[in-house]
């Protein structure tokens, strides 16, 4: 079986802004095409990530399509790194949209959170808590909430397979809010495009591994985020993507069975119950 198609992050950011500038306007890609001089199948490649894009020509299209001065900017400020395999995003809102990008590029998602419920697992009161605990400027927030939306809907849709690695101290605190967020777990471990593993904290290694999300197309990584306050930085090194790859296979092979999950969950609810 060939190997997925590796798509560095700077290359989807730069193709998809040019894909959406042209929907904006109006445009079919074939009119494009033949406005810039090339192939429908070659603008098509580009716009899909598939292949990079010469500075000048994504200059060319940016022009011709008469974006504003600032979207201009921004995405001829990521035209140089198109072909580069990692990605510091500095939490610039417009580049929200990469981590939805790469889900939808996956048949699987393997996310570890060592000590917070996973994004997509959260309730809104759960996420709304997170968001003001954490060092988040204001004018981000409501971004932040969209963007779980988005994937929220996505995550619904049973497209992919899910797969996520909770860090047994990530069930802890927040007391109030607590027994629904467990509920809502193990509601979300009913769906047979979900598993939902508990890891426990006891192996110091375990600790020492930061959260991050592994994106999957047919059994090979294609990308790995790590997400932080103040960016997100992507990779699609390959040799990145094999050790995170094999981080993965480690933290399934150390959590409970799904069954020990499930008990695990219940144990919790009922004790936070009793309090």
């Amino acid at each position: 079986m060939p190997k997925s198609i590796i798509r560095p992050p700077a290359t989807i950011a730069v193709s998809s802004s040019l894909r959406d500038a042209r929907e904006r306007r109006g445009i079919g890609l074939r009119r494009l095409a033949d406005k810039i001089g090339v192939y429908p199948a070659t603008l098509s490649a580009w716009e899909l990530g598939i292949k990079v894009l010469p500075e000048t020509t994504v200059a060319w299209i940016l022009g011709f399509l008469q974006v504003e001065r600032a979207e201009y900017d921004r995405v001829m400020a990521l035209a140089p790194h198109a072909g580069d395999a990692n990605l510091v995003d500095q939490s610039d809102p417009q580049l929200g949209h990469l981590l939805w990008t790469y889900e939808q590029l996956s048949s699987r998602v393997v996310e570890w959170a060592p000590s917070c419920i996973p994004e997509l697992l959260q309730t809104r009161a759960y996420a709304e808590r997170v968001l003001d605990k954490a060092l988040v400027r204001d004018d981000r927030t409501d971004m932040e909430l969209l963007n779980r939306r988005v994937r929220q809907q996505a995550f619904n849709d049973a497209d992919r397979r899910y797969v996520f690695l909770i860090g047994d101290q990530a069930l802890r605190g927040m007391n109030d809010l607590h027994n629904s967020q467990t509920e809502h777990l193990r509601a979300a471990a009913q769906f047979k495009h979900v598993s939902i593993r508990i890891v426990p904290s006891t192996d110091a290694a375990l600790r020492s591994v930061g959260a991050f999300t592994l994106f999957e197309d047919r059994s090979d990584a294609i990308a790995v985020v790590l997400r932080h306050h103040h960016c997100n930085t992507y990779l699609t090194d390959r040799k990145l993507l094999s050790r995170y790859h094999g981080t993965a296979r480690t933290l399934l092979r150390r959590a409970f069975d799904e069954s020990a999950t499930t008990d695990a969950l219940s144990a919790n609810a009922l004790i936070r119950g009793s309090r």
